[in-house]
């Protein structure tokens, strides 16, 4: 039976692991980005439906705002920002 397999060296597995090897502080840098992502999406969202004179917000809409407001502000809070 033919082996096909390619053969490689452990050097050239090491430089590989080496070279995709995700690091902490790369984990924290990818979920600020997806952090700032996400507000900067709230944000446009946000003003959009804030400088439409139709939109009339409802029970649901009020307590929403209100809940992502807590949880922004306990963070602010125990973050001491």
């Amino acid at each position: 039976m033919n082996d096909y397999r390619c053969r490689v060296s452990e050097e050239e597995l090491a430089h590989d692991h080496a070279q995709v090897e995700i690091t902490p502080e790369m984990e924290r840098e990818e979920a600020r980005d997806k952090f700032g992502g996400a507000l900067l999406e709230v944000t446009l969202m946000t003003e959009k439906l804030f400088r439409d004179k139709n939109f009339e917000p409802d029970y649901d809409d009020l307590e929403a705002v209100k809940h992502l407001h807590q949880c922004l502000s306990y963070y602010e809070a125990v973050r001491k920002i």
